[in-house]
């Protein structure tokens, strides 16, 4: 049996239930409401169908074409655990099924840390990662810090399918976004950024998804923590604001959508994209921010 332990976190209305098992946030209540994540209700499921229900996705989350990638001039294979085709999340071995350990705690936060050895998830680097949750009356804020003793990449992303308590056909979906990644037959970003204009990929004004996005959303990246999206029902509101260069978006799972604050997928492909190379002596960081409100 894993060992994971449940963490309760609370200040004012907002209440999260974390899991050491991939720092996952498996629960949320707001105000009264409550199910705004949909979570595991136990380490089995946690395991199994619901392995990405709120689990940090990591080292690097998102794809990687054809499973390998060029890391300071050495090329490394992984697994190809998605249609054996694409590593997705960084394989079956990643932070998503880690326990991580408990480096500090108070009522309103946590901070979870993890440690990676060389080549343990096929990535270079003895690395130290950090996730960080504050809970707030409004929400709570998650930061990552990364650091490793060789070149590396990094690309951390909490995954968890928002509800705020409704079916997914009742939630409205608005993102801060004019351009986004389209992608190939294998889900793998063309290299082109397309604008959103005239597509299923304009959600500039809030309006019901179409479940077929699981596409990144692209923003600045310039270090400032901007509005990228906002979900709503007739009752619930959910703002989230980062620093990240772009938004994961997937509609297609019926659990809910998963709104997730990351770098571009498959980036050490495509040189232009922002870089998820992470090198000695450097701290790779990433914050966002989860706010709820009353719609007006």
């Amino acid at each position: 049996m894993t060992d994971n332990t449940i963490l309760a976190l609370s200040a004012g209305r907002t209440s999260i239930e974390v899991w050491t098992l991939g720092a996952r946030l498996n629960a949320a209540t707001w105000d009264g409401d409550t199910g705004l994540v949909d979570g595991a209700a136990s380490v089995d499921e946690a395991l199994g169908p619901k392995l990405n229900h709120g689990s940090v996705a990591g080292p690097v989350a998102n794809r990687i074409a054809g499973g390998s990638a060029e890391i300071d001039g050495k090329v490394y294979d992984f697994e190809k655990n998605e249609n054996e085709k694409t590593l997705l999340h960084s394989g079956s071995k990643s932070t998503r099924d880690a326990i991580w350990r408990v480096a500090e705690q108070t009522k309103d936060s946590a901070r979870l840390t993890l440690a990676r050895r060389h080549l343990q998830d096929g990535f270079p680097g003895n690395r130290r990662i950090e996730a960080r949750y504050l809970v707030t009356d409004e929400g709570f804020d998650l930061t990552f810090t990364a650091t490793s003793d060789a070149p590396t990449l990094m690309n951390l992303a909490l995954h968890p399918y928002w509800t705020l308590g409704r079916a997914r056909d009742d939630l409205l979906l608005h993102l801060s976004a004019d351009t986004y990644l389209p992608v190939n037959t294998d889900k793998i970003p063309t290299g082109a950024v397309d604008l959103v204009d005239n597509s299923i990929f304009d959600l500039r004004a809030p309006r019901r998804a179409s479940p077929d996005i699981d596409h990144n959303f692209c923003f600045p990246g310039t270090g400032a923590i901007d509005h990228v999206a906002s979900l709503r029902t007739d009752r619930l509101r959910l703002d989230i604001e980062t620093d990240a260069p772009g938004l994961q978006v997937y509609t297609g799972n019926p659990s809910g959508i998963a709104l997730e604050p990351q770098h571009w997928p498959d980036a050490p492909h495509h040189p232009a994209f922002p870089s998820i190379l992470l090198s000695p002596g450097e701290v790779y960081r990433q914050t966002s921010r989860y706010r709820f409100s009353r719609p007006a």
